[in-house]
């Protein structure tokens, strides 16, 4: 879709969200569920009414079905819960079919809650709360430059950051994110609009959709520099400082987060985020936010919460995965609290949820701890979020900056460019491939999940994967990455876990070398492969006392 007519499509789909209220006074937040979708106007055959061309498009190209869930909110259930008394509609909800509301007219919250069609009020903000101070932004001195080839030139400080990752190799085949859409929600874009680092952003229109669900006031670029700073990892340019990981893709920036309060009233506007980011049809979504405890202790989440289906960000995060996006999540910076876990909705199913290493590739301490309640690998993979590089607090230049909220968009700008590589690929095998080519993949732990990925191998298992039918991948042996440097990986479709032997032979046929190497969901990394000579290799691997072998060139 060419760009005038989407944003005339944006204007046409959300005008309705657009309400001004005041963010800091008044009365309290209300999450108001209904029971039923029965009565509305909307309908699953005509998706276009309330879902962008490029989000129908994206759920065909991945088989995902368009179902009540995706339907709005009846628009007479919301007109009748205004009509109660003083009541203002802040943002709606279709995934649960709820509506957040403000008022402080008991008699009005009486009448809601006996409406037939009202199955649940909850608060979710209390404004007699006292605002809390912000948190502060951790800066330190841009670290030394670590040489991995390549040209740290084109990327100045920000060049171990990318290059850990294998980014580099991305962009050097020219994947640097163009036709793909990010989704940022955060507290705000501040100065966005005017920052040199957003010069080429705003010069090729990159920015196609903003929104403020908080103040609805119709202006991001006032408000907080959090989200200006993670969006600086992805697509900031500074020439001979920073270059972000997706610099040619497009972005949506939607504003959620309160920093002077903490109330689940932000999750909800979460919530209503993503799915107006899901109906514009972004891609990919990167939140740097997390919720565990809140000004309210009443209202504060359990680690026992954490098991991706009981908070409702966390259901929602899942969701917005099951709609065929790839949701990038911080893991939280809890790892030297009380808390020391993971925060909602990095707990989420089906999503990337990314902690933080060093320039050294090891934990950053503050990077917040897994398992999941329910004992799934979390976070799933690392990238760079102690001494990251990005805009630092004034905006006008960078600075070592230090969080899981810097480690999760360094990631996300390089899944958006490897998705642009293997558009045919669905959510699910982008992150399937970004968890495998991570070095912990067959031994994950609590700190570091899968660790540290490598996207180029990414890029080779979507390669290898989309090429071969589905008999040649069950009965065949595929290695990758081709050429391999110091380790390579192996998958056997059907192969047992277990300690396996695996022989490499050189160009003549002889076995040089036997490695023993164990197998996890028929994959087995063979490592130590800096000193074979380049050239030539085979690797063979018995299987039900049959050898198979496959050949890769170091």
């Amino acid at each position: 879709m060419e760009l005038n007519s989407m944003r005339i499509l944006i204007t046409t789909l959300f005008s309705s969200f657009v309400i001004s209220i005041s963010a800091q006074t008044g009365p309290d937040t209300y999450w108001v569920q209904f029971t039923d979708k029965d009565a509305t106007p909307f309908t699953i055959g005509e998706p276009q009414e309330y879902l962008s061309e490029r989000s129908i498009t994206r759920r065909q190209n991945q088989g995902i079905s368009i179902d009540e869930s995706d339907l709005p909110v009846d628009p007479v259930y919301i007109s009748a819960v205004l009509a109660t008394g003083d009541v203002q509609l802040i943002n709606r909800s279709k995934w649960f079919n709820a509506v957040t509301i403000r008022t402080s007219d008991t008699d009005a919250l009486d009448a809601i809650e006996q409406l037939p069609f009202v199955s649940n009020v909850r608060n979710t903000h209390r404004l007699s709360l006292s605002p809390q101070p912000l948190e502060k932004f951790t800066l330190e001195a841009p670290p030394p430059m670590v040489s991995r080839g390549g040209q740290p030139e084109d990327y100045g400080w920000s060049w171990t950051q990318i290059s850990m990752l294998n980014g580099h190799e991305l962009h050097a085949i020219d994947a640097k994110g163009q036709g793909m859409l990010i989704g940022v929600l955060d507290s705000g874009f501040e100065d966005t609009d005017s920052l040199a680092a957003f010069a080429d952003l705003r010069a090729r229109e990159g920015i196609v959709f903003t929104r403020d669900m908080v103040n609805h006031d119709g202006d991001v670029y006032d408000d907080h520099w959090h989200g200006r700073s993670v969006l600086s990892c992805m697509t900031g340019i500074l020439p001979g400082y920073l270059q972000g990981t997706a610099p040619l893709a497009d972005y949506a920036l939607v504003r959620t987060e309160e920093v002077a309060f903490e109330m689940p009233v932000e999750e909800d506007n979460w919530i209503a985020g993503a799915e107006l980011l899901d109906s514009l049809g972004c891609d990919v979504l990167n939140t740097s936010l997390g919720y565990t405890t809140y000004d309210d202790s009443l209202l504060n989440h359990t680690y026992e919460e954490l098991d991706g289906a009981t908070t409702r960000i966390s259901i929602a995060a899942g969701m917005a995965a099951q709609k065929g996006m790839i949701p990038v999540q911080s893991a939280g910076n809890n790892g030297w609290g009380a808390w020391h876990y993971i925060s909602a909705p990095a707990d989420a199913f089906n999503i990337l949820t990314v902690g933080a290493v060093g320039g050294n590739e090891l934990h950053a301490g503050f990077s917040a701890f897994g398992p999941s309640a329910d004992g799934r690998v979390k976070p799933d993979v690392m990238a760079m979020g102690a001494g990251a590089i990005g805009l630092r607090l004034e905006g006008d230049s960078v600075a070592a900056i230090n969080g899981t909220s810097f480690s999760s968009p360094i990631l996300a700008g390089l899944v958006a460019c490897l998705w642009q590589l293997h558009p045919q690929r669905s959510a699910h095998d982008l992150m399937d491939a970004v968890r495998r080519s991570a070095h912990l993949y067959l031994t994950p732990n609590d700190s570091m999940g899968y660790g540290i990925p490598d996207f180029m191998q990414a890029h080779a298992w979507l390669t290898l994967t989309t090429a071969l039918s589905e008999s040649e991948f069950t009965s065949g042996l595929l290695a990758y990455p081709i050429p391999f440097e110091d380790r390579l990986t192996l998958v056997v479709p059907g192969m047992a876990d277990g300690l396996v032997t695996v022989s490499i032979l050189d160009a003549s046929g002889r076995s040089s070398i036997r490695r023993s190497a164990m197998v996890a969901n028929g994959t087995l990394q063979v490592g130590s492969l800096e000193e074979l000579p380049r050239g030539l290799w085979f690797f063979q691997v018995s299987v039900d006392g049959a050898t198979r072998t496959v050949r890769a060139v170091k």
